[in-house]
């Protein structure tokens, strides 16, 4: 829960953090099952700053997603199948449940004084709606098999 001023939102923006989160799992998913990454190798592999790679990590592993080991040769790796893993699921475990207005809030559905007579609920609830789909439909696996693609096509041309 973030706190703006005055008002408490419950909900935030997707950040870079989640975004950085997707990386640092897609790059996993295209490791060898057996290897060791290093936060500094992957920071490096998917261009992000290596001072959010060490805090990402220690969210994901929190999530039992992957696990450390320390000393030489250590880095982290996957403990769960992250293929599989929702783009939505990860967004959600890094930054808390995602909402395009705050409109759709409980808090705001019982209080807004304009209920049942705003065209604009009804327009956020279906985007809403097509919003956690597209997320939830998408996997991490997905996205690391496009990444593939897209680093082939760049090599060949």
């Amino acid at each position: 829960m973030r706190n703006y001023g005055n008002e408490v939102a419950e909900y935030v923006a997707i950040t870079k953090k989640a975004e950085y989160a997707i990386l640092i799992l897609m790059d996993l998913v295209l490791q060898s099952e057996d290897r060791y990454s290093t936060a500094q190798e992957i920071a490096e592999r998917q261009r992000i700053p290596q001072t959010f790679t060490p805090q990402i990590i220690s969210t994901l592993t929190r999530a039992g997603w992957i696990e450390g080991l320390r000393g030489p040769g250590g880095g982290v790796r996957p403990v769960v199948d992250l293929s599989d893993l929702s783009v939505l699921e990860v967004i959600e475990t890094v930054d808390g449940p995602v909402i395009i207005t705050r409109c759709l809030t409980e808090d705001a559905q019982m209080t807004c004084e304009n209920r049942g007579s705003c065209p604009l609920c009804n327009l956020w609830a279906e985007a809403q709606e097509a919003m956690l789909k597209v997320l939830e439909d998408a996997t991490i696996g997905q996205l690391a098999e496009k990444k593939q693609q897209l680093m082939l096509a760049k090599t060949v041309s």
